[in-house]
């Protein structure tokens, strides 16, 4: 199976609180895996090869075989590609674990893009560091204690009938997004996402959801550049 991966890592302080961001979908844009990790104490290098080890054991793990790495930090592509020494003693045993991990697969590209358009793995990534804990959105090979968190919280969803409600409340630009709906259009979630959300609406509305159906409301708007969309998420039984 041919995976692309998005990675991102950074520290907050530089060293400082860590985290890292990791996105794998398929080469035809189904997602398999989105996910932060808290990552304690370290340096933003440290943080960028530990977010690319933890995605490459996801690999693995999801039954990967040829691999697209997409990062913005030009050291680490650079020198997981040979055109750089690694010279940081930090950085060496990190080096040498990615490029093991690297070896299994059939083929695989690690190239560097500009930040804005990881801005997916980037935003993972704060969560967790935010969160001071790991961020799981998506994990479809997801095994004990992150399978056991996942399905703690989809019980919370849909615990005690309170489906909870995310509603239209500013119709998002219709050259922009891939599947616009008009205002006062309302989505119920309970364990599972609703049909007919935009994957990039979903993706900004999923925490509040998270929250919504623990007493809690916001307004979300959605993270897709242009698209102007916004939407009140709330438990449904609160109407």
């Amino acid at each position: 199976m041919d995976l692309r991966i998005h990675i991102d890592g950074g520290a907050r302080g530089n060293p400082g609180p860590a985290g890292a961001g990791v996105v794998v979908h398929t080469d035809d844009g189904v997602a398999l895996l989105e996910a932060g990790y808290y990552l304690g104490r370290m340096t933003n290098n440290q943080a960028e090869y530990t977010g690319l080890i933890r995605a490459l054991s996801a690999a693995a793990r999801l039954g990967g075989r040829r691999l697209e790495v997409v990062s913005d930090s030009e050291l680490l592509v650079r020198q997981i590609n040979g055109e750089y020494r690694v010279k940081n003693e930090q950085l060496k045993g990190l080096y040498t674990e990615a490029l093991g991990l690297l070896k299994p697969f059939e083929r695989w590209r690690v190239r560097h893009v500009r930040r804005e358009q990881n801005a997916r793995a980037d935003e993972l990534a704060n969560l967790a560091m935010d969160a001071g804990e790991d961020v799981i959105v998506i994990d479809t090979g997801s095994t004990g204690s992150v399978a056991a968190k996942a399905a703690s919280r989809g019980r919370r969803a849909a615990s005690a009938e309170a489906s909870v409600e995310a509603r239209c409340t500013k119709s998002p630009d219709v050259e922009v997004c891939p599947a616009p709906c008009n205002a006062g259009t309302k989505y119920a979630f309970t364990a599972v996402t609703p049909a007919g959300l935009c994957v990039y609406a979903a993706r900004a509305v999923i925490e509040a959801v998270v929250a919504a159906g623990e007493g809690g409301a916001a307004e979300v708007r959605c993270p897709q550049r242009g698209c102007g969309a916004r939407f009140e998420v709330r438990a449904a039984t609160e109407e």
